[in-house]
């Protein structure tokens, strides 16, 4: 019969520096990946506390982080908003971050159209309804979505 030792806070002191030198987190992603190596949740609470105490976790820089990794993705507001509540940003926070970064989600929205849908007809209205899907599904608000189907549009107009 073999015994669970408890793991001990220096154990999950250097699990936590370990996984934060590999990968930015969350407070809650953080918890959730020491719950998930065996360190229970006051252990991991504990853990996490210190790590924000140091500057090690911060959910603010994170979802900067976030914000801008998806953007360069040229993924739209909604589906940035969607990661960020996934990862365990509060809704403040989130908000903040896509303030500070002041990302034009028009042009990120014509800039991807403009390379996936180049040489697409939108006359067509099942290409133009398909091309507006692709927009929606990443995230981009109808608005976003009409003003880059005109952009393609008017570029497809001017280079003919």
């Amino acid at each position: 019969m073999h015994d669970e030792i408890e793991k001990t806070l220096p154990e999950a002191m250097n699990f936590a520096m370990r996984s934060l030198a590999s990968k930015e987190s969350g407070e809650r992603e953080l918890a959730a990946r020491l719950q998930r190596n065996g360190f229970d949740e006051v252990m991991s609470a504990e853990v996490v506390a210190r790590c924000k105490e140091s500057g090690w976790v911060d959910d603010g820089r994170y979802a900067g982080m976030l914000v801008r990794s998806l953007a360069r993705r040229h993924y739209g507001p909604q589906k940035v908003r969607f990661e960020l509540r996934r990862k365990g940003i509060d809704d403040a926070q989130g908000e903040a971050a896509l303030k500070a970064e002041e990302i034009d989600w028009f042009a990120m929205a014509a800039e991807w159209l403009a390379r996936k849908g180049q040489g697409s007809d939108l006359k067509d209205p099942k290409v133009r309804a398909k091309l507006t899907r692709a927009l929606l599904g990443r995230g981009y608000a109808l608005d976003q979505v009409r003003y880059a189907l005109d952009e393609l549009k008017a570029q497809q107009c001017a280079d003919e």
